[in-house]
């Protein structure tokens, strides 16, 4: 017996091998597909897809041989991995370098033997595709063609391995960026909400101490100025702090709490309120409330705070003493309440009112100057808490300029949205 002399690129073949991550792997259809047609179309009865590594051959598919590996210095294709057509042996008993090998002399018993190199990424053989007989034969010219198309099939099955076990590394590797991200999103979330509630209490404090003062007599202008600068600023503060928690709250956190109240008295409320943050600004409010069914339903909090936000949007974005700011109310049909809330300030690209109520837009969405920062997260909050009350939100132009916020809610509870909260 002559064992095959090391491939003369052995290690960079080994290391070829070792890349495709195959040997000792389960069996898989689409080679063992392959071993059944080459022993059909060979006439042969075993077929091989035979791997060589450092001390053996490997079968990952093999058809008509219950055997998985055999050592390299008995294989045959130790010896068809050194060339690059097809190698035959046609009869192995008259041939001095297999006579005697183990197995021809015992089990399988080889008589015949063809083998197809089959190649790698870096273009060196890893193994080949071979077809054995117990008796000596030839194949035919169309056999031989056949057996090498076969084994350009097995290279492509290779390749595709490969590349599956690229992708599926490359996903395990994105799931496990998304998770670690979505863990500090988390924890940054967590620490956010701890400080955005702990900021609640002194601002509340804030709120009512500067309120308390501006009731006081005879308070020296700009003492009252700066209560009132106070005041405001603090309120917004607040806005943005409870806008924040609320956006990003889970259904399961977020506060809703319907009852029947009359909508008069609260728009009422949201003007004088407005009317007072306008006490030494040039802006113009006014204000058009006609309801037919002033009887409402609905989370009377929240919806003071939706129209206080959509106000403060108005208020930031109209110029100082040349735009009008308007609060209307109506029921447009029957059972709908429709709240808008015009001014005359900087109006919104269509392009870019797709995303224009999300707390987190996608990074390619276009960009408004209107909705940044504590404006973006109240806008979030506003069509959260409609939603929740079977309602909806849009934004339109409000002609000849500016821009109206506009929402509808039902009068009565009704509908999915409404009733799974």
């Amino acid at each position: 017996m002559k064992v095959a002399p090391i491939h003369p690129q052995e290690e960079a073949r080994l290391a070829a091998l070792d890349s495709l991550e195959i040997m000792d792997s389960t069996p898989e259809a689409g080679f063992d597909d392959l071993t059944r047609l080459a022993s059909y179309l060979c006439g042969t009865p075993i077929a091989l897809v035979s791997l060589v590594d450092h001390y053996r051959q490997w079968f990952k598919s093999r058809f008509g041989l219950e055997s998985p590996e055999t050592p390299r210095d008995f294989a045959f294709c130790a010896h068809a991995i050194l060339g690059e057509g097809l190698f035959v042996v046609p009869d192995t008993g008259k041939d001095e370098r297999f006579h005697d090998n183990p197995l021809v002399t015992g089990g399988p018993r080889m008589r015949f033997y063809a083998g197809i190199p089959i190649k790698g990424l870096n273009g060196l053989n890893m193994g080949t595709l071979c077809v054995i007989d117990q008796q000596p034969r030839h194949l035919t010219t169309e056999q031989q063609d056949a057996l090498a198309v076969l084994g350009k099939q097995v290279e492509a099955q290779l390749m595709l391995r490969l590349r599956v076990r690229e992708l599926e590394r490359r996903e395990e590797e994105l799931r496990s960026q998304r998770d670690t991200l979505a863990n500090v999103q988390h924890q940054k979330d967590a620490l956010l909400h701890r400080v955005m509630r702990d900021f609640k209490a002194p601002l509340s404090s804030i709120l009512t101490n500067a309120s308390f003062t501006l009731y006081r007599p005879h308070l020296p202008d700009d003492v009252q100025r700066a209560t009132r600068d106070i005041r405001d600023a603090a309120d917004g503060l607040q806005r943005t702090v409870h806008n924040l928690l609320d956006a990003n709250a889970d259904e399961a956190t977020f506060a809703f709490n319907p009852t029947e109240f009359d909508a008069n008295i609260l728009l009422s409320e949201v003007v004088r309120d407005f009317q007072q943050r306008l006490v030494g600004s040039p802006r113009r409010f006014s204000h058009a409330v006609k309801l037919v069914e002033p009887l409402l339903t609905a989370d009377r909090e929240l919806l003071r705070r939706i129209l206080t936000n959509l106000l403060d949007n108005s208020f930031q974005y109209t110029a100082l003493g040349s735009s009008r700011v308007t609060l209307e109310a109506s029921n447009p049909e029957p059972g709908l309440l429709e709240l808008r809330v015009r001014d005359e300030g900087p109006g919104i690209a269509p392009a870019a009112r797709a995303h224009l109520f999300e707390a987190h837009p996608p990074g390619q969405a276009p960009s408004s100057g209107r909705v940044e920062g504590g404006n973006r997260l109240a806008l979030a909050f506003c069509r959260r808490a409609v939603q929740a009350h079977g309602g909806w939100i849009w934004v339109e132009d409000n002609h000849p300029k500016g821009t109206a916020f506009c929402l509808r809610l039902p009068v009565r509870p009704h509908g999915p949205l409404f009733s799974a909260h």
